[in-house]
């Protein structure tokens, strides 16, 4: 039975780990685990949180960690709130080199409209969820605003370029 265990408690290398189990489930591997932890250490079960999640979910955290923030991106909003906005419906393609890149952009921004505003009422661009926050919460300061849409195109393009990274950092290991 062949078994890794990875020696960290940063979440990147969680994301990573769990994107590749199935390949390398398919490769011999039975067992994924990460030891973590500073003064306690702990051993999270890779290979049964992969499974048990799916492998639409795996194939979409790097983006969505990526998109939320990350070691190489800003952090957007709390990881929690990218789980609940349906990154499998958005973020499929995302940081693959075979998919259209402008797509990618205008299904992200869709994602992190979610992750700010779950109910959106049909906003699709962060110029229009900007918009609508500064005229319809009152207690919203400059600063509580979202990022216009160009901002954000900005921030997307540094996470399409991390999470394509992560995904080819095997290269053509099948």
């Amino acid at each position: 039975m062949a078994r890794i265990v990875i020696l960290s408690s940063d979440t990147g290398v969680v994301v990573v780990a769990m994107y590749f189990y199935r390949l390398l489930a398919a490769h011999g591997l039975a067992e994924l685990c990460l030891r973590g932890g500073d003064d306690k250490a702990r051993f999270i079960h890779v290979h049964v949180i992969a499974v048990k999640v799916g492998k639409p979910v795996c194939e979409v955290l790097p983006t969505a960690h990526a998109l939320t923030g990350c070691d190489t991106t800003s952090k957007f909003d709390m990881k929690a709130a990218g789980n609940e906005a349906e990154p499998v419906l958005y973020l499929k393609d995302f940081g693959r080199a075979d998919t259209d890149v402008q797509d990618c952009v205008q299904n992200a921004e869709k994602f992190l409209i979610q992750v700010l505003h779950r109910g959106n009422n049909g906003i699709e661009m962060m110029d229009h969820l900007h918009f609508n926050w500064y005229h319809h919460i009152k207690s919203t300061t400059i600063t509580d605003l979202p990022l216009s849409s160009y901002a954000t195109e900005g921030h997307i393009q540094r996470a399409f370029h991390a999470a394509y990274m992560q995904v080819n950092c095997m290269g053509d290991f099948s």
